[in-house]
């Protein structure tokens, strides 16, 4: 997108932005766009605005309240002598990350000192009890904390997983399932979550044998989940956690499984590698991965949970390396067909992260290149969550959530811990301010 075409964008949303009276200026090449007196801006660093485009060299993310209201190269805007300023320093400015798969995130507490501070801005809890939907939009008496968004308890008939309690809204036919769904939006859910999970036990290494056979969703009811979500203008997400089921999930119309589906021992061959030595899948295991592909549904693959869970079971060197294998092949295939992956690593309390580098960097071996881990951690994970439109990238009109890295985290990955500032909803969260109340 050229200099003229980004900043004609301006004009589209200043009335949906409605914060700042400046007048537009007729556009030519040589003239600089001027920036609103109270906007916030953020310069003197390279932009990666999440969409995929190019990096901005020496960018510019100008913010007006709340909202992104221009994004581009420095020499294109005329910044007000009493603009207030934050410098980039050479990092990267760039929207702030979203991790799209957690659990027990709803305390603001949590989201504050586990995610905010670490550049994490937003959070999806995708299995949250009943009591605990409210507080995801009670931030009261915690200043800069990370958004929360959530699906409330997971949609499966009684006994199936994830076992009868809190985490369980229980139906047993397609019009229960259609007022469930009803219910949690009501209750706020931004999602909605629903598993097909077949026994009633860990994946030992290194796939699961029949354990004990657990009661699943029929078609119809899944179906009218996934109906009754979508006339809400709700997506559903799918924890599934082997191939067995993939098809039937597919057939139920969902929009994101959730967990690599790991396959059986007969549909992958370790003595034989392929696409730069990953394992080689069988024919019917990938048409499925291409299955997903045509029906657009997204993979959140947690791969830095499912390794180690896997890990745990091995008892050599080798083993443990077949984990690896066994988990990175399927997501490896589904990105090579073209599918679209989001971040998130499924932490929760006993497995709590700040920035979610292990997911990144699993997903690096898996074969996504620098860019396209940044769009699963942003773009696409702000769509799985329900909130494409607010947010994931530095576009005029989105939530301003943006953050600035030292280092170039195209070069390495890893940069992406060493986290300057924080700014969420227009509001600079890191460093932060000793003087406003419940800052720090």
């Amino acid at each position: 997108m050229n200099a003229v075409f980004r900043i004609a964008i301006v004009f589209l949303v200043l009335s949906e932005l409605g914060s700042c009276n400046v007048k537009p200026v007729p556009i030519t090449s040589s003239t600089p766009q001027p920036i609103p007196i109270d906007a916030l801006v953020v310069k003197n660093g390279n932009v990666i605005d999440g969409t995929g485009a190019a990096p901005i060299r020496n960018g510019v993310v100008i913010i007006v309240k709340d909202k992104i209201f221009a994004v581009g190269r420095a020499v294109d805007f005329s910044t007000p002598s009493d603009a207030r300023i934050v410098d980039a320093h050479g990092g990267t400015i760039m929207p702030g990350i979203i991790n799209a798969h957690v659990h027990s995130a709803s305390s603001p507490l949590v989201r504050k000192y586990y995610y905010l501070r670490h550049g994490v801005t937003t959070v999806c809890d995708v299995g949250s009890a009943m009591p605990d939907m409210p507080r995801f939009a009670d931030n009261s008496g915690y200043a800069f904390t990370a958004r929360g968004f959530r699906t409330g308890p997971v949609i499966n008939v009684p006994e199936g997983y994830p076992g009868n309690g809190e985490f369980l809204y229980p139906v047993t036919n397609p019009d229960e399932a259609r007022q469930a769904v009803t219910d949690l939006v009501s209750r706020g859910a931004d999602m909605i979550k629903t598993a097909v999970e077949p026994w009633n036990s860990k994946l030992p290494w290194p796939a699961p044998p029949p354990g004990d056979p657990i009661p699943n969703l029929d078609l119809p009811t899944l179906q009218a989940i996934v109906e009754q979500a979508h006339a809400h203008g709700k997506i559903v997400r799918v924890h599934l956690g082997t191939q067995i089921l993939l098809d039937f999930a597919l057939d139920g119309g969902v929009d994101s499984v959730e967990h690599v589906p790991l396959p059986q021992l007969s549909d992958i061959d370790f003595s034989k590698t392929q696409n730069g030595g990953y394992a080689k899948l069988s024919e019917r295991f990938e048409a499925q991965l291409a299955r997903m592909v045509r029906q657009h549904v997204f993979m959140v693959p947690t791969l830095n949970k499912i390794v180690p869970w896997c890990e745990g079971y091995a008892n050599s060197a080798e083993r443990k390396k077949l984990c690896s294998d066994y988990a990175l092949a399927p997501v490896h295939r589904f990105h090579q067909l073209g599918g679209t992956i989001a971040l998130g690593d499924d932490s929760a309390s006993e497995l709590r992260t700040t920035m979610p580098i292990g997911e990144m960097q699993r997903l690096a071996q898996a074969g996504l290149s620098p860019m396209e881990i940044i769009q699963a951690g942003t773009k696409y994970a702000a769509q799985v969550c329900g909130h494409g439109n607010e947010l994931g990238t530095l576009e005029p009109g989105k939530f301003a959530d943006v953050i600035v890295v030292n280092g170039n985290p195209l070069r390495n990955i890893e940069v992406m811990e060493q986290i300057e500032t924080v700014i969420v909803g227009g509001v600079i969260a890191v460093p932060c301010d000793p003087t406003k109340q419940n800052a720090c």
